[in-house]
């Protein structure tokens, strides 16, 4: 797949939103970095993985990464829009809850949102409320989020929307939201 966001292009992104914090202090503190750690506590003797997928283009950030391990599936193994073809790069945090906050890809920088597309194609934030085997207490709480962290998520997502791959990918999981009539709150 061949995305019109380069690696320079993230390069400026990542920029944009690394000293961008979810709350007004490291929300981390409320739930003891439960997104980052889930794969350490053990379920029915398995140990559960956090694993992001990459947006396309994304994984030319993380070939030389010490903080994260990289494998790849293929588009007709999971569900992706049609118009992503071939590879799609995972990668698991190789020690969490520690990592170098400015090689963050783009899931985590946007954590505890999602984008959102409505029926007009505006974009908007909501809470990202996917079943995770964890409890957000930011998106369980309804807790307000920085207005910085708002504007430059919101701003990282127009960019990012602007490649085709991905605005495909919104559209798809934004129309699956409304199909499945699963409620949502706006955040911005």
């Amino acid at each position: 797949m061949k995305s019109s966001i380069t690696k320079e292009d993230y390069l400026r992104i990542y920029e944009m939103t690394d000293d961008v914090f979810t709350l007004d202090f490291d929300c981390g503190k409320l739930c003891n970095n439960i997104c980052c750690t889930i794969e350490k506590e053990a379920k029915d003797d398995e140990y559960l993985e956090m694993v992001l997928y990459l947006l396309p283009g994304e994984e030319e950030l993380f070939f030389e990464n010490q903080w994260f391990e990289m494998y790849y599936e293929t588009t007709d193994e999971y569900e992706y829009p049609d118009s992503w073809k071939g590879k799609v790069y995972y990668v698991k945090c190789s020690d969490p809850p520690y990592c170098d906050r400015k090689r963050r890809p783009i899931q985590c920088r946007s954590f505890p949102v999602s984008p959102h597309l409505d029926k007009d194609n505006k974009l908007h934030l909501i809470y990202d409320e996917d079943d995770f085997s964890y409890d957000c207490p930011i998106v369980s709480q309804k807790m307000e989020l920085s207005d910085n962290f708002k504007e430059k998520i919101l701003k990282m997502w127009s960019i990012l929307i602007e490649d085709e791959l991905i605005f495909d990918l919104i559209k798809m999981e934004s129309v699956q939201r409304e199909n499945n009539e699963k409620e949502y709150d706006f955040v911005f």
